[in-house]
């Protein structure tokens, strides 16, 4: 169902954002769905699919945060072992290398702990497929409800 009238450049990028993060995060790849939940055209989405990369950036995103934390792990393992290879008596990690540890120890919280737009689209998307099963309409409302969660989350 597209929008009758321009959208301002704010808008237009506002709803582009929003079809991509549709597209790649929950895998929502049918053009006239996309149009539907953006409310532009199957043609601008295809567009936007075309021009955006998006297949690529899709296949992308999906390692980007593993890769990312096996990455930093294997940063503070080879600062441990550096550190354990020190002769015995200066086995300690120097001012310097404590704050690096430090931040990398504190970077690999973050991304262990904390829950990001994918995972809370990943979860409402079980939650509602399970809900499906059972009853269509409730499950239609809990995703109406679902996806201005998430488009809150997104501002």
């Amino acid at each position: 169902m597209a929008k009758k009238g321009r959208l301002t450049n704010e808008q237009r990028d506002r709803l582009q954002e929003h079809a991509r993060l549709l597209y790649t995060k929950e895998n929502i790849t049918s053009q006239k769905e996309l149009a539907e939940k953006t409310g532009v055209s199957e043609k601008t989405i295809s567009e936007w699919i075309t021009t955006g990369n998006w297949k690529k950036y899709k296949r992308n995103t999906i390692l980007t945060r593993e890769e990312q934390l096996i990455n930093l792990q294997d940063e503070l393992v080879e600062i441990n072992e550096a550190i354990k290879a020190k002769p015995e008596g200066a086995r300690f990690a120097d001012s310097k290398v404590a704050n690096v540890r430090r931040y990398l120890i504190k970077d690999i919280k973050d991304l262990e702990h904390e829950t990001g737009i994918k995972e809370t689209v990943d979860v409402l998307t079980l939650f509602i497929n399970e809900i499906k099963k059972d009853n269509k309409g409730d499950a239609q409302l809990i995703g109406k409800y679902a996806h201005a969660y998430i488009q809150s989350k997104l501002r």
